[in-house]
């Protein structure tokens, strides 16, 4: 599954990959709209730290999480990965257009108006059954609007790397994690634009053989006359 979701400053980014013309748009602003949007969202529980998502969208972020994280076995839960913080983290990183959308896209996915438009249901997302939330989910998956498709993709691209992202689920998957030295939490962020890339996580750095050091006690070449036979 291929997802683009754009650093923040990119110049000639893909600006706006959820909205496709005019109706992309208009199903987006359902999200924010309506009597029916008024319904209330399931509660969830807060971590501190949040920098981009309110406690409505995290609820639903935390949600989606859920469904698309294993579950049982040697699986952790959802609280235990530290997956709605991790994805609140993820999407903080993203260009504010895209963030904005994104954004868009989980209160339309709890707004009960669209909800009913779609699925004729009442009840926000995040108030619905296991199995109802299910069969919403893949009513987006399968969806002939290329912007439930396209949201779909993205959201569950979020929510599964918020979940993979935590040591705590390595084991479950049989991974040993990344090798040492990979990733220094300290090394300086690229965000993009025109700012050169400094050097840090994900940069390449070309290895350059060394010449091999000059060895002094190496024997003298051979003079001209070296294996010459004299008649």
């Amino acid at each position: 599954m291929k997802m683009y979701l754009p650093p923040r400053g990119v110049p000639d980014s893909r600006r706006s990959f959820l909205k496709k013309g005019l109706f992309g748009g208009l199903l987006l602003a359902l999200g924010g709209g309506g009597w029916l949007a008024t319904r209330k969202s399931a509660d969830a529980s807060l971590p501190d730290g949040l920098k981009a998502l309110d406690a409505q969208q995290y609820a639903v972020m935390a949600t989606l999480i859920a469904r698309f994280a294993p579950s049982g076995g040697a699986f952790p839960t959802i609280e235990k990965a530290n997956a709605g913080l991790a994805a609140d983290r993820i999407i903080s990183m993203l260009e504010d257009e895209t963030q904005a959308e994104l954004k868009q896209l989980l209160m339309l996915f709890e707004n009960a108006l669209p909800n009913f438009l779609f699925g004729f249901r009442t009840t926000p997302f995040t108030q619905l059954t296991i199995d109802e939330q299910e069969q919403v989910l893949t009513e987006w998956r399968d969806s002939s609007l290329t912007l439930r498709r396209t949201g779909y993709r993205a959201l569950r691209g979020v929510a599964v790397a918020a979940y993979y992202q935590s040591p705590e689920t390595w084991p479950a998957i049989g991974y040993g994690g990344p090798p040492k030295g990979i990733h220094d939490p300290n090394a300086p962020v690229w965000k993009g634009g025109s700012e050169p890339r400094p050097i840090g996580n994900g940069t390449y750095i070309e290895q350059v053989a060394e010449a091999p050091p000059k060895d002094v006690a190496a024997e003298p070449s051979a003079s001209p006359d070296a294996g010459v036979i004299s008649p």
